[in-house]
């Protein structure tokens, strides 16, 4: 017969607490001493206390379809010169809506920051902060890739979005921009595409945390010899000259790349889109209808940070972490005027499993025992 599950009651009646301690210390909530919390899951633990997990489905059921009340408020950090040019982003803008939408949901709200403020100094901006009763924090990304000035991090719960924050090391929130390559990829050459170029900037790699490029590098390594062709890596976004050489010399049939004047530079050294060559993009809006390309899923990524954020001011856990989390989210393909089939499906090799290698003849055999 299956022993009885300790309850919170039962717990709160040997703590000598109300149940209510009980449920906020074990859901280590800031409302309560640190010393207290310690104790009651000290005693719960002693107990052999295990959460019923079905109880905790329905009330994170009963949690996500009600109104919650006003809850905190959460700032997100704006550090671009200009304060609009931020949100001209439409990937921005979407991580906005989606990040607002999940603060709606949970009685969160939101509070703009610009870092270029008058007169904002960081420390007044920590004591503007606690004055309003905010210990959440969400940074946007940063104009290029850099390290944040010196904060008070230690006094707050932080969540950056992408990789343009170089230092402090905070849990981020991102598109997973490796899959994303992939993903490119792989619908191509189930177009019929073989000779695909990847073009990038050198800033917009960094960004990614040179996501697209590790991706390349791992396709190419899968090709043969007549389906290689060169990344192209380029310091500025609009050298056509360069970018006309490369696919002069090269030929490629399709190219997958972050810049979306790249149709009109192809254009421009006599190749037609998508009869002569196909174009494929890293970043793309959804409702796109002139370039294929990823959906980079923004207003997930909005909603995750969010989340993310929510869960470590519950757990009271503040400051740089010693070991950052990264959520990654994946993207979703949208096929658009800027490719066309070309031909039967190419093969895609990066599905297939590892086969063991086949031991060599003679001495050298290899060792069973050196395979990982």
């Amino acid at each position: 017969m299956p022993s009885l599950r300790v309850t919170l009651g039962q717990i709160a009646a040997r703590a000598g607490v109300h149940v209510t301690t009980v449920s906020l210390a074990l859901r280590d909530s800031p409302k309560l001493p640190a010393a207290t919390r310690e104790r009651l899951h000290s005693l719960a633990a002693e107990m052999g206390y295990r959460p019923d997990p079905a109880l905790t489905a329905l009330n994170t059921y009963r949690s996500n379809v009600r109104s919650h009340a006003y809850q905190s408020t959460v700032a997100w950090f704006n550090n671009y010169p200009e304060q609009s040019q931020l949100l001209r982003s439409p990937a921005f803008r979407n991580y906005h809506a989606g990040m607002s939408q999940r603060a709606k949901e949970l009685g969160y709200e939101l509070q703009e920051i610009w870092m270029h403020e008058p007169g904002l100094t960081h420390g007044r901006l920590r004591k503007r902060l606690q004055a309003r009763g905010i210990s959440g924090i969400i940074v946007f990304p940063q104009p290029e890739p850099a390290d944040l000035p010196p904060f008070a991090w230690e006094d707050f719960s932080a969540v950056s979005l992408g990789y343009s924050v170089t230092s402090p090391q905070l849990h981020r929130v991102t598109n997973h921009q490796f899959r994303s390559a992939l993903t490119l990829l792989r619908e191509l050459r189930a177009l019929g595409y073989r000779r695909i170029g990847l073009y990038l900037t050198e800033e917009y790699d960094r960004r990614a945390n040179f996501g697209p490029s590790s991706a390349y590098a791992a396709y190419d390594r899968a090709l043969p010899d007549e389906e290689r062709v060169p990344i192209l890596v380029a310091r500025y976004r609009d050298d056509s000259a360069r970018i006309g050489r490369w696919l002069a010399d090269h030929r490629p049939d399709a190219v997958v790349s972050q810049h979306f004047g790249l149709h009109n530079i192809c254009r421009t050294h006599g190749l037609d889109v998508p009869g002569d060559i196909g174009l494929a993009c890293l970043h793309v809006n959804k409702g796109e209808s002139l370039l294929s390309g990823v959906h980079q899923s923004d207003r997930q990524v909005g909603r995750a940070a969010l989340d993310l954020l929510v869960a470590m001011l519950h757990r009271n856990e503040r400051g740089v972490p010693a070991i950052a989390q990264h959520v990654s989210i994946d993207g979703e393909w949208i096929p658009g005027e800027s490719t066309r089939r070309i031909g039967d499906p190419a093969p895609w090799f990066l599905d297939k499993p590892i086969l063991p290698l086949p031991d060599a003849p003679g001495p050298h055999a290899a060792d069973p025992s050196d395979r990982s």
